[in-house]
């Protein structure tokens, strides 16, 4: 039913989960029934308009209960959630199978697509053809009956299995709990953090000691600041073993994942998943991959091996013990040490002038005014599904409506972990009628005690400024085919993101936002500083556990034959060992809990985020080499060419037009002190 909220947004208030299922049948039912007449025309009578326009918008009453099921489950959690999660991919896969796998429609498709040169289509008309053919090749249109058959079985399978594999990443992390017995243990630690795990203990029952998590920062304090070592060890292992045995284990539905792809990857004609997977990205194939990835990774490991011996040096005269040696556990603890040696104590106290309301109004919300008009005011007449969500209306310079955006940014029971940017509605329109997008934002930040002000970690204010870049994107393409309409490649998707995090740090931004929040007085110059000087602290040893996270996601998905067993350990120490990574390599995501490629979006694509900053820093040099950070005709380039037209070409044509010029990598090497 249409949501009389203004903006047509979903009744939060009063959709129920016995409300979603209901809604997924009769979007299937309406998209059959769009199909159907589809379907009905001759080849010979198929054209643009009545063949490939109503395909590319046939689910569009369906999208509406698949976002609501999406953002929820994500967001909420819930075992009804997640059940109706599970039943309704069923449903939606084989509708969308039995049409992708249609021969009669891809008859249809096909005649469209070769009398396209004499059709009289324009260039974005073309494109959108061109990617709903290309969808059908490789969705398997061109498959015997009997691979259809496997494929929506392939299909069905490693949709269930992605599902399952997130949730149990959500599940063990959110239900892991050490308690403390001995206060003494917890030494080091803050004050508000020790009297947060005596709550969260009482909460579940056991007065008088500490319970200690994964969720709302736990993890991090310890291992940042506990001066018991056998207390950080046994969280750490803990936390990388997560997934790896018991109820949630994730090590057989791992290799099932690559498996079933591996064989899906096959039947269409490739030699291997990330084949599969690249060749619609601006990489193209597994080898740019790795052409990219192996210089950075060399360098890093380089400069990371110099690091971890002047750490460990450092934590050697530390404790006055020539025999300690550095485990992968005191890595967070003496880098925090070390770094204050290097540039004072009042790097600690940066937190204090990042109050989430300055960050975000006068910082994420500022940007985007002095980039591109862009204002957004908060709304409290919009229904949401929890208090903690904020909504904001979206407007131009004009002050036309843009939208809405849903924050959500704290973390809470049963939602998943890290931060994400999505839409419940994407930008549409058909004739006269033009759908402004719903964009959602979720972050899981640490929560304040009751009474004290939200303060933010430097990570959590370079989020915050990320994921609205998504926003933006989300917020400003434009066009008439979904096909098309912002469709960024997967390696293409960060650039908005990754470049929005450039202004959070630059001293005209950061005078604006920080302030301190019991004095108002602005971040001293001098602080700036010292930050900006330590962006690049232990990079090496960051990086180099980066780059080996992104190069085993592309070590699964281009193995040639089905993987054996389940030792998903041992696959990861030989990957490591074949790459010639350093001992003291710590994987950001092990198989287990690595959501990005297993549960979520990014399969074979975890490079994405190094190749996007490859463009990130080449495009913000646009800016900074006019002078202005805010140079109004670079911004209005880039709103354009990608931004606003996100799909109208290929990428790297798109790109080129913003910035004249293809990037080159040196300039991030350069950025990460990696080269000179």
């Amino acid at each position: 039913m249409p949501s009389e909220a203004p903006y047509g947004a979903p009744r939060f208030d009063r959709i129920h989960a016995a409300d979603i299922m209901p809604a997924i049948e009769e979007g299937i039912r309406a998209y059959k029934a769009g199909i159907a007449k589809i379907r009905a025309l001759d080849p010979a009578e198929a054209t643009f308009e009545n063949v490939v326009v109503p395909l590319d918008r046939a689910d569009s009453l369906l999208d509406v209960p698949r976002a609501v099921l999406g953002y929820l489950k994500s967001n909420f959690g819930g075992d009804s959630v997640i059940r109706i999660s599970l039943e309704s991919a069923q449903l939606t896969g084989e509708a969308y199978d039995a049409v992708t796998l249609d021969t009669a429609i891809f008859r249809l498709v096909k005649a469209v697509y070769d009398r396209r040169d004499a059709a009289g289509l324009d260039s974005l008309q073309l494109r959108t053809l061109g990617k709903v053919y290309r969808s059908y090749i490789r969705g398997g249109a061109l498959c015997t009956p009997g691979q259809k058959v496997r494929l929506k079985e392939l299909n069905r399978e490693i949709s269930l299995k992605r599902i399952r594999h997130g949730q149990n990443i959500t599940q063990a992390t959110q239900e892991f709990v050490l308690y403390v017995q001995d206060s003494s243990l917890l030494d080091g630690l803050a004050g508000t953090t020790r009297q947060r795990f005596a709550r969260n203990a009482a909460r579940q029952g056991h007065q008088g000691v500490w319970a200690v998590g994964f969720t709302n920062g736990d993890y991090a304090s310890v291992m940042a600041s506990a001066t018991n070592r056998d207390l950080r060890r046994r969280l750490y292992e803990a936390y990388t073993s997560r997934c790896m045995d018991g109820k949630y284990d994730n090590r057989q539905l791992s290799v099932d994942i690559v498996n079933l792809r591996l064989e899906r990857a096959r039947m269409l004609g490739y030699e291997n998943y990330a084949a599969y997977t690249l060749e619609t990205n601006m990489a193209g194939t597994p080898e740019k991959v790795r052409e990219l990835l192996l210089p950075l990774k060399d360098a890093a490991a380089g400069k990371g091996r110099a690091e971890r011996a002047e750490l460990e040096a450092f934590a050697v005269k530390y404790e006055r013990d020539s025999a300690f040696r550095l485990e992968p556990w005191d890595v967070a603890f003496y880098s925090g040490k070390l770094r204050k040696a290097k540039f004072g104590s009042e790097l600690g106290r940066m937190r204090n002038y990042l109050l989430f309301d300055n960050v975000l109004n006068d910082g994420v919300f500022y940007v985007a005014n002095r980039l591109f008009g862009i204002t957004l005011t908060q709304r409290t007449d919009i229904p949401v599904f929890h208090p903690d969500v904020l909504t904001f209306e979206a407007k131009d310079a004009e002050g036309r409506p843009l939208g809405l955006l849903y924050l959500d940014c704290f973390v809470r029971k049963g939602k998943r972990g890290g931060a994400w940017c999505s839409r419940l509605r994407g930008y549409s329109c058909a004739g006269e009628r033009e759908v402004l997008p719903l964009v959602t934002i979720s972050c899981n930040f640490s929560r304040a005690a009751e009474g004290r002000p939200k303060l933010l970690s430097t990570s959590e204010v370079k989020t915050l400024f990320h994921e609205f870049g998504h926003a933006l994107a989300g917020f400003l393409s434009r066009g008439p085919y979904p096909q098309v309409t912002g469709s960024f490649p997967r390696d293409m998707v960060e650039l908005p993101s990754q470049l929005n995090e450039h202004w959070a740090w630059e001293p005209e931004v950061m005078k604006h936002y920080a302030r301190d929040y019991e004095t108002g007085r602005p971040i001293p110059d001098a602080l700036i500083a010292k930050f900006k000087e330590s962006e690049n602290f232990l990079k090496g040893l960051y990086l180099t556990d980066f780059y080996a996270t992104a190069l085993l996601d592309l070590e699964w998905h281009t193995v040639l034959r089905p993987v054996e067993g389940c030792d998903v350990a041992a696959f990861e120490r030989a990957f490591l060992k074949r790459y010639d990574f350093p001992e003291h390599t710590a994987l950001r995501f092990r198989t287990t809990y690595y959501n990005h490629i297993f549960a979520s979006s990014y399969p074979a694509q975890y490079y994405s985020y190094t190749w996007s900053a490859v463009l990130d820093t080449d495009a913000f040099a646009a800016f900074t080499g006019t002078g202005d950070i805010f140079d109004s005709e670079t911004a209005r380039r880039y709103r354009r060419h990608i931004l606003t037209e996100a799909g109208y070409d290929e990428p790297m044509a798109q790109y080129v037009r913003f910035r004249g010029a293809v990037p080159d990598v040196k300039p991030l090497m350069r950025r990460y002190g990696l080269a000179e």
